[in-house]
């Protein structure tokens, strides 16, 4: 059967649009991949710690090791932004990707083998090193590959690609849970190796770049723009309030809301879904927009009512006869339509470095962040503790307000 010559202009147009070409592809591969190995384990973490745990208040014991867990994540993530910047930099993204695959073995083999919490918590600070090693390959290769005007898109298509296995992943893992954690781990351990040698493939053509006069990092720091310096710290105050519950949620959902992990995995569903459906038509608003100030600005602020709504919603809408399930899941679509101007605000930062330093540049960026917020899920927890999850997640949101009015007030349109 011949293919039709009318249908590879046409698909060459769709994929023009979308900013998808073969190197971008290949990033798309290994988000997708690596994601949903991620995903199909992840959101059911603190389930799975809490019926490991023997203490007598189980939920609190998990709680605990979350907030551990989260903790050294984001400190870990801060030099894995770093190191794949300098890998990326110097070796390219091809092998940067291959690369930040590796953590994922070697920490799945450690699930696979062990009940101990303690040990569950490191083989699932190997795994989730996989993003922060990548990023600033993926930048590099959109900031390279994609047109400028098509790199609102590009990053819209990632995102999209990044947040299938957040949809995905959570409807398959609790499902295969039923049987047994060890195949939610066995099935995410065969995505990691058909994505790599996927990506490797894809990326044949991509080959790492001259490498130019060394720049040290404190002239790489001077050197971010003062608009991405402002952005940096609203979003570290953002991200303080959104590391207070990030984490918590399913753990709050099935722990002290009682709900069941069916019913946990579909409300995780929802938000990647709620997601899902405004990437590309935001995307391409946002290209064409004269400032992504309040795309951005919107999306700020839905990060910063999470918690809050995730408090209040569920105990106000029951009042007036809405079902608990229905007051989440309202909170869970809120919560996925915070994701309206994240390919704005990644297409800001990939294009306010100059093109030769962009994989340290952006890998520093990220770097900072998750240094300066690292402590956030400990102090949850602390906080937690003593004053129970309600009043501990409405300080979050508002920590995650400050940094909104900051985002406001700071940055010019």
């Amino acid at each position: 059967m011949q293919d039709n010559p009318q249908d590879k202009p046409a698909l060459k147009r769709a994929a023009g649009w979308l900013g998808i070409n073969r190197a971008s592809l290949a990033v798309l591969v290994v988000i997708g991949g690596l994601g949903l190995s991620e995903e199909v384990w992840r959101s059911f973490l603190a389930i799975h710690l809490k019926e490991t745990a023997t203490g007598i208040d189980q939920v609190l014991e998990a709680a605990r090791f979350m907030g551990l867990f989260a903790a050294v994540v984001n400190l870990l993530e801060g030099f894995g932004y770093i190191i794949g910047g300098a890998i990326a930099h110097r070796m390219g993204a091809r092998i940067a990707l291959l690369v930040s695959a590796l953590p994922m073995v070697a920490g799945f083999t450690l699930l696979l083998l062990t009940r101990d919490p303690l040990l569950i918590v490191l083989g699932a600070l190997m795994l989730t090193n996989w993003e922060s090693l990548s990023v600033p390959a993926t930048f590099d290769v959109v900031g390279s590959e994609v047109p400028k005007d098509r790199r609102t898109i590009a990053f819209a298509m990632q995102s999209i690609q990044k947040r299938l296995p957040k949809v995905l992943g959570p409807l398959i893992g609790g499902l295969v849970m039923a049987i047994g954690y060890w195949v939610n781990l066995t099935v995410a351990f065969a995505l990691v190796g058909i994505s790599c040698v996927l990506q490797f493939v894809l990326l044949d053509r991509m080959k790492a770049k001259p490498d130019p006069a060394p720049v040290p990092w404190r002239k790489l720091i001077s050197d971010i723009p003062p608009q991405l310096k402002t952005l940096l710290t609203a979003e570290i105050f953002l991200r303080w309030g959104d590391w207070f519950v990030r984490d918590f949620a399913v753990l709050y959902v099935v722990g002290v809301l009682l709900r069941t992990k069916a019913e946990a995995g579909v409300l995780i569903a929802l938000t990647s879904l709620t997601a899902l459906v405004t990437y590309i038509p935001m995307g391409k608003l946002v290209d064409r927009a004269s400032s992504p100030k309040p795309y951005i600005g919107l999306t700020f602020a839905l990060f910063a009512l999470f918690p809050i709504n995730l408090v209040l919603l569920p105990k106000l809408l029951p009042s007036v006869g809405v079902p608990v399930f229905w007051a989440l899941a309202a909170v869970f679509v809120l919560n996925g339509l915070r994701e309206l101007g994240e390919p704005a605000r990644k297409a800001l930062i990939a294009s306010g470095f100059r093109p030769e330093v962009r994989a340290r540049s952006v890998g520093l960026y990220w770097g900072m962040r998750s240094f300066a917020f690292f402590p956030a899920p400990i102090i949850s927890y602390l906080l937690w503790s003593r004053i129970g999850p309600d009043l501990t997640f409405l300080v979050g949101g508002g920590i995650g307000l400050i940094g909104t009015a900051w985002f406001w007030v700071r940055v010019k349109s």
